[in-house]
């Protein structure tokens, strides 16, 4: 009964289950470990899955692993848990990017919706410093921003700093010391 019910579960769900597994294993043994042996270690785990899915199921083989950051930990060598994080500062500064291109086109998109609304040629306006403009005439709408004051850059600046601070990254230098 439980081999078919392994066979009847769909190549792709098993794929899915060991995959999302892997990924959050790999990312919090990346700063515990080398990237030399994260490869390695992350190669044996998704053998033994493998192994182990093909014997009792990906459920079972999954829940006797325990969770992704418990075996991590189990990994690390002592003194490796200050190393910075690259990932999480790549997740923390897109994260905050597409959060302000969202709200920036949206405040764009809403100065047009009420340029067309009201019957207006063009409006110029200021979104957290950048200069934004819209038009509607007769040949097209359009909408621009411009960077033009160190004010434009503040945004910038609190990505880079929030990456920096979430990945950790200050321990490059430490390091090299």
């Amino acid at each position: 009964m439980n081999t078919q019910t392994t066979e009847a579960r769909s190549t792709f769900a098993v794929w899915r289950r060991r995959e999302s597994y892997l990924f959050r294993f790999d990312l919090a043994l990346e700063e515990l470990v080398t990237r030399r042996e994260r490869r390695s270690i992350l190669r044996e785990i998704r053998d033994n899955i493998e192994v182990d899915a093909a014997a009792r199921g990906i459920d079972a083989a999954l829940d006797s692993l325990g969770s992704p950051r418990a075996l991590a930990r189990s990994f690390a060598e002592d003194g490796r848990g200050n190393r910075p994080s690259w990932v999480r500062a790549i997740y923390w500064f897109t994260g905050l990017l597409l959060l302000w291109w969202t709200l920036a086109f949206t405040f764009t998109a809403g100065m047009l919706s009420v340029l067309m609304d009201s019957g207006t040629e063009s409006a110029e306006s200021y979104f957290l410093g950048l200069s934004v403009s819209a038009f509607n005439r007769d040949g097209g709408i359009g909408i621009g921003w411009e960077a033009s004051s160190l004010l434009a850059y503040i945004p910038l600046i609190i990505m880079v700093t929030a990456a920096v601070i979430a990945g950790r990254l200050w321990r490059v230098l430490a390091r090299r010391r």
